[in-house]
């Protein structure tokens, strides 16, 4: 009986940290092609302010010869929160 409670214990620690609220990430599956990038042309007539001006700051980024990525990365996440 005296083993037994220690090896239930450490069997509820060993699933309870299996088990996490953490939301499964994204796999990047590269033969499916990814959802068309939002440009100025393509925006809906009633696509807010703020997604308006990230998607202009974004195509500018892009017609850049000298891209930065993390700006570039910050910005498609805007995009993705604001105008999807």
């Amino acid at each position: 009986m005296k083993r037994t409670v220690p090896v239930v214990l450490v069997m509820l620690a060993v699933t309870a940290a299996a088990c996490t609220d953490k939301p499964a990430e994204k796999a990047t599956n590269l033969t499916s092609p990814g959802r068309a990038r939002l440009t100025m042309s393509s925006l809906p007539s009633n696509a807010s302010t703020v997604c308006v001006a990230a998607v202009k700051e974004r195509d500018g980024l892009l017609a850049k010869s000298d891209l930065k990525t993390d700006r570039l990365d910050a910005l498609d996440a805007l995009v993705e929160d604001t105008c999807y």
